[in-house]
């Protein structure tokens, strides 16, 4: 769930992405996982879809490989873009939080390194 105010717009880096609408200190709470309002799928629970969800799901969620699920944020969190600079740092894949790694302003796109919240991406390095 984020917990600083956000909203969507076309992204330099990719298609749409996550801006803000409040400064956000160094280290400040940016995301974390809430289960009142991110959902978590088991792979059986996505296979049963339409291909059309399933698709949605494989882009937008995260895969936890030791809990053996799909976590997909409820909110703007879903539209994080990757970067190799992040200015979010998670202390754990899908079910952990996200902080500032420095002083973050107003109309800043919120980035994150997608091998640290991913281990689809982690462990089969996926281009970006």
């Amino acid at each position: 769930m984020m917990m600083v105010e956000t909203e969507l717009r076309p992204s330099p880096i990719h298609g749409s992405g996550v801006f803000l609408l409040q400064p956000v200190p160094k280290g400040g709470l940016i995301w974390r996982f809430d289960s009142r309002i991110d959902r978590v799928y088991t792979p059986d629970e996505v296979a049963s879809l339409p291909a059309h969800v399933q698709a949605f799901l494989t882009t937008y969620c995260t895969w936890h490989e030791g809990a053996g699920l799909y976590v997909l944020c409820g909110d703007n969190g879903r539209y994080f873009n990757h970067s190799e600079t992040p200015n979010t740092v998670s202390n754990g894949i899908s079910f952990g939080e996200d902080h500032a790694v420095r002083d973050l302003a107003i109309g800043e796109e919120l980035t994150s390194d997608y091998r640290t919240i991913c281990d689809h991406v982690r462990m089969n390095g996926h281009g970006f």
